[in-house]
């Protein structure tokens, strides 16, 4: 009986697992969203230090425009976790 039980509760979980079910579809798309977001809020943070460090003024000015940049990519670093775990849940 225990071993039954076992198997039935394996092939549950293999059913849930596998790349046909819708949900490990959608976080497996979910994965490539937050790869994709990544790499904008990548990119606009690199953009961002960079026109940051050309700008010419008093120091406080400055670390004003780099905090803007932090700011903004911690931001949108959260944004695309918070797309990826509203679609995956939190894994």
């Amino acid at each position: 009986m225990r071993s039954l039980i076992v198997s039935v509760f394996f092939l549950v979980l293999l059913s849930h697992c596998t790349k046909t079910n819708p949900s490990y579809e959608a976080c497996e798309r979910a994965d490539l969203d937050y790869l994709a977001c990544s790499l904008v809020v990548y990119q606009s943070y690199a953009f961002c230090s960079e026109r940051s460090s050309t700008l010419s003024g008093t120091t406080d000015a400055k670390a004003s425009a780099k905090f803007q940049c932090d700011a903004e990519r911690l931001v949108g670093s959260y944004l695309c976790e918070d797309i990826k775990k509203k679609t995956c849940g939190t894994k």
